[in-house]
């Protein structure tokens, strides 16, 4: 088989053959085609809604403000390519898709994908994009004018010819789209270790062998390698959400971060405090008379600061009956570490330091030992909100990582709905957290093994139809098991995914 003709078989033709180029003053329609390939290209054949676009840059490049490459680069930096090629999926495959969308190839070796991830982490993702742009090899391929393209079917001179194999398991089919195919990297143990690669020919594909046979011949369907699931409900690892906690990938790089600034008006002063409520109460649900009202009032005139204002809530009368008077001691220091300094505890002892101080010099100490120490100093300063401190740190172990995502149930939980510790056997036998052996799975789907009879803890079988526009597929394929607290979300991934729900049941 030549490499054109099975290049055929992916898709690529079309851009192997001719590459779409651009310069100013070209016609129009040399113009729109430039825009459309850069776009199927650089966003992994993702195509945005209209609203998603790059209005501006589409107008520089059409005025002549931007070369081809400057819009690519635009479109590498932009809020969507971040959301789906950077945030959501793992380090590894963060690297290989970006050489594949602006190199038009697979990774070379491991040590390529290891330079890059290194610079991700002391420079940014933007230093990464802009080292693949900037490169004499994006400037050999593609120049100034020309949108990037997949380089590797026929094999250019100096790459290994492992790159048509591995660029085939990057493209899969011309239909997919790179944001369709999971988080994890297909590239990974082929190039960590060196092995080989073979070709996986979509499963519904039919190419028949050489010396013929019928289509339905079982000979034939083991000869081209149809992929069979491993069940038929879809099993339960699909992610309830698209959030940082799912996923584990660089997302964790980027968090949400709140600051008072001056000149905030009352909006931006309002959005502070919900932030600071949610922070600091454990994702909570208050009523109006459970608010910290003077507080309020003396942060939005400017009488209190930010790390006041956290400090006025910790000390609240809510936040004593909610983590203090109700939560075993060794919890509610656990949750002080997560509501104030937005992460878990490092060790045992670092947990009997505070529980001591809690009983000799009473609950307000060890709430300023906390917001007066210089940790919180360092990481929020007087004007920040806490927040979730996930990213691996220097000076903290990676078992860390762990154990503040085993505090770290989900958008929908509250901290007030367990009162025991999560982590006591964590820090006390310096081990993983429960269910978290496996970071590819979520704690609330290890834990629910049980029947409740409260309805945040209760479990629940979601069976799913997929019904996508035109199709014809009537019988439920999917099912996901999830907990009560969770229900909200999961139904929400459902609906964007075009799912058709056929029943909920409680397991007992």
């Amino acid at each position: 088989m030549t490499s054109q003709s099975a290049a055929l078989s992916f898709g690529a033709a079309p851009l192997l053959d001719s590459p779409v180029s651009y310069r100013p003053g070209a016609d129009e329609t040399s113009l729109n085609l430039v825009i459309s390939a850069s776009y199927r290209h650089v966003f992994g054949n993702t195509m945005p809604m209209e609203s998603e676009r790059l209005g501006t840059a589409e107008s520089q490049l059409r005025n002549g403000t931007l070369t081809v490459r400057e819009f690519v680069r635009a479109l590498a930096k932009s809020a969507f390519y971040s959301s789906r090629f950077y945030e959501a999926v793992t380090p590894h495959r963060s690297v290989e898709l970006a050489i594949k969308h602006l190199l038009g190839r697979p990774p070379i070796d491991e040590a390529e994908v290891g330079r890059h991830v290194a610079r991700i982490a002391s420079d940014g993702f933007e230093a990464h994009i802009d080292a693949l742009i900037d490169s004499e090899e994006y400037s050999s391929a593609f120049g100034d004018n020309t949108a990037p393209h997949v380089r590797s079917w026929n094999s250019p001179p100096g790459a290994p010819q492992s790159s048509f194999n591995r660029i085939a398991a990057l493209e899969q089919n011309f239909s997919g789209s790179d944001s369709s195919k999971g988080s994890g990297s297909p590239l990974l143990a082929n190039l960590a270790k060196g092995e080989p690669i073979t070709i996986r020919v979509p499963s519904h594909v039919y190419r028949a062998q050489a010396t013929g046979g019928s289509r339905g011949s079982s000979q034939n369907q083991r000869g081209f390698g149809a992929v069979r699931r491993a069940t038929s409900d879809g099993g339960d690892s699909v992610p309830l959400r698209g959030d940082s906690y799912v996923n584990f990938g660089v997302g964790q790089r980027r968090q949400e971060v709140f600051e008072r600034c001056p000149g905030d008006g009352p909006d931006q002063i309002q959005a502070l405090i919900r932030a600071t409520y949610r922070q600091v109460m454990g994702n909570p649900h208050l009523m109006e008379s459970e608010r910290v009202l003077t507080a309020e009032s003396k942060y939005a005139e400017g009488v209190l600061s930010t790390r006041e204002f956290v400090r006025a809530l910790a000390c609240s009368v809510e936040y004593r009956r909610r983590f203090f008077e109700s939560s075993a001691p060794f919890r509610f220091v656990e949750l002080n570490f997560k509501h104030l300094l937005g992460r878990a505890p490092n060790s045992q002892a670092e947990i009997s330091e505070h529980i001591q101080r809690l009983a000799h010099q009473g609950y307000e100490a060890e709430i300023s030992s906390y917001l007066d120490g210089p940790e919180y100093q360092e990481y929020f300063g007087e004007n920040t909100v806490a927040f979730a401190r996930i990213q691996s740190e220097s000076g903290r172990s990676q078992i860390s990582f762990n154990r503040r995502l085993a505090l770290t149930e989900g958008y929908s939980s509250s901290d007030t709905v367990r009162s025991s510790s999560t982590l006591v056997n964590s820090l006390a036998a310096n081990t993983l957290p429960a269910g978290w052996g496996n970071t590819t799975v979520r704690i609330n789907r290890n834990g629910a093994f049980s029947g409740s009879v409260e309805a945040t803890t209760k479990r629940f079988r979601i069976v799913v139809q997929a019904q996508p526009a035109g199709g014809r597929q009537r019988t439920a394929n999917a099912s996901y098991l999830v907990s009560g607290k969770d229900m909200t979300s999961q139904l929400s991934y459902i609906h964007r995914r075009g799912g058709r729900i056929t029943s909920i049941t409680e397991v007992a």
